[in-house]
């Protein structure tokens, strides 16, 4: 009795899931357009795409000459260290000196954030490593937005005026 019952269920539960006797929609065969099956209409003259990753000039020197559109206030500051937060903080660390603990797994580590190098970079630049730095994935740039970009550049330059020196560092 209990191998029939369970037979007459498992007919059931294949007569509902299966497509010709299931009376739900399935995702494949909704209105949609197939890849491959059409040619996807010429995109009308004049428009601007609306989506996708914020494209930075390509060399360093035309990233240097982008002037950081945010100006630095104790707000903007803020909301930057929120954004590294979200974006950086796993691999850069809390200080911003590569210690972070996915960064510990990377060779070779995550760059120091407030080196000297790093922070002698104009902010365009700094901008442009975020996304084209060595180590990086290209998915930062469509991950981290450009506006978000210069925001956290706020907040590493914070970081420079707090920099004092690693724990176990030899002081000078």
């Amino acid at each position: 009795m209990r191998v029939l019952s369970l037979a007459a269920l498992a007919l059931v539960g294949f007569g509902v899931s299966s497509q010709p006797f299931s009376c739900f929609p399935r995702m494949r065969d909704q209105a949609s357009i197939k890849p491959f099956e059409k040619e996807m209409p010429e995109v009308p003259a004049n428009q601007v795409p609306f989506a996708g990753p914020n494209p930075l000039p390509l060399t360093q020197a035309e990233a240097a000459r982008l002037a950081n559109p945010v100006k630095p206030t104790a707000e903007t500051i803020s909301l930057g260290g929120i954004y590294y937060g979200y974006y950086c903080q796993m691999c850069h660390g809390q200080s911003g000196r590569g210690e972070g603990p996915v960064g510990q797994s990377y060779v070779p580590a995550p760059t120091d954030l407030t080196s000297p190098k790093m922070q002698g970079l104009a902010d365009g630049a700094l901008a442009r490593a975020m996304v084209l730095g060595s180590g990086h994935e290209p998915v930062l740039e469509s991950t981290v937005p450009l506006e978000r970009r210069w925001y956290i550049i706020h907040y590493l330059r914070s970081l420079r005026a707090s920099r004092s020196p690693r724990a176990g560092a030899p002081s000078r």
